[in-house]
């Protein structure tokens, strides 16, 4: 009699265990397709199918240059997460699309584009599903083809003319390209927070009245594809033109311990003007930042000591550190430390 009590206990649990488990699956909204084309209206479009519940409060995106993101929360890749890195031939515009879990509830869609994308070119819907033509529910993408610049178009920063009393400051933007830099813990790379930051940057000196050059303004490699590490890095040095008064190269730090974390600046041991540089950019994103302060070195980074004026290099944060990442991915946290860097240098020439 105990035998099978306990023999149909067992089942019970077995049956409630299965219900409640085939619940959980299901309780996040699964990715089941994606595919990118271009319409008749000039329009390029992203559809993202899915199969359960998603709302626009569910939807956030982000644009960095040529990086289109696109975060769905409380969803899962599912299958789709197999795309990953492939490239899509049915469009001249879309280079690679990445898809990958942004944390352990929401998946990140990420779109290199062939060019730099405007903020405003982007509209979202969401379609529902339609079982009389056996259509799933979509999120809908809409990019403005006229909206895309080609990415030659910035090489013209190459060429500006300064006049006698210009404050130039040139802005790098670490890594790019074929070079992602440190990679965090749900996929956010170094070169797109990089990049994010020095735009930021440059469009408040240039408020300021400041002159910028970028070393890259778009996810390339400033060398192009395939040149040796030192040709890259030699390549953002040559980017400096001869009135250039400062020289900031921004990075993001990582380590295999994820608790390690906090911020720093480096400057050039033999340059007294790139330590005050990276004193006072030391000062402004400890105060801004809010991060631990692990102070001010000095090193041979190869930008800052070949650099041809007063040079230092940020390491905003860990992107390996779970905490640090979320903040490093966050648009306002990306505008704040670029406020941090623009008052520097603004300190820098006011003394």
């Amino acid at each position: 009699m105990t035998r099978k009590f306990l023999s149909s206990l067992s089942v019970l649990l077995i049956l409630t265990l299965s219900i409640f488990g085939t619940a959980a699956a299901k309780s996040k909204t699964e990715i089941t397709g994606i595919s990118a084309y271009e319409t008749s209206g000039n329009i390029l479009r992203l559809e993202i199918s899915y199969d359960g519940e998603l709302k626009m409060e569910n939807i956030s995106t982000r644009i960095t240059g040529n990086i289109f993101s696109i975060v769905l929360n409380n969803t899962t890749p599912g299958r789709i997460s197999r795309i990953s890195g492939t490239r899509i031939d049915d469009s001249a515009f879309v280079k690679k699309i990445t898809v990958k879990d942004a944390d352990k509830n929401s998946t990140r869609i990420r779109l290199i584009l062939a060019n730099a994308l405007d903020e405003s070119a982007c509209k979202i819907s969401i379609q529902p599903a339609n079982r009389a033509e056996n259509s799933s529910a979509k999120v809908i993408v809409d990019i403005n083809k006229s909206a895309l610049r080609k990415i030659d178009d910035y090489d013209e920063e190459d060429v500006q003319h300064f006049k006698a009393g210009d404050k130039v400051i040139v802005i790098d933007a670490g890594h790019g390209g074929s070079d992602t830099g440190a990679v965090g813990p749900t996929g956010l790379t170094e070169k797109e927070v990089c990049l994010a930051v020095a735009l930021q940057t440059e469009k408040i000196l240039q408020k300021e009245g400041m002159k910028v050059v970028m070393t890259r303004r778009t996810d390339v490699d400033v060398a192009g594809r395939g040149a040796l590490n030192v040709g890259e890095l030699q390549a953002r040095v040559d980017k400096t033109p001869p009135q250039a008064n400062l020289f900031i190269s921004i990075h993001c730090n990582a380590f295999t311990n994820p608790k390690s974390h906090g911020m720093e600046t480096y400057h050039y041991g033999a340059s007294a003007e790139g330590q005050r540089l990276a004193q006072l950019l030391n000062d402004e994103l400890a105060k801004f930042g809010g991060l631990t302060n692990r102070g001010v070195k000095a090193a041979n980074f190869y930008v800052i000591k070949r650099s041809k004026c007063p040079a230092s290099l940020i390491e905003l944060a860990f992107i390996t550190n779970p905490e640090e990442e979320k903040l490093l991915a966050d648009a306002k946290y990306q505008k704040k430390v670029a406020g941090a860097i623009a008052t520097a240098v603004k300190k820098f020439f006011m003394n």
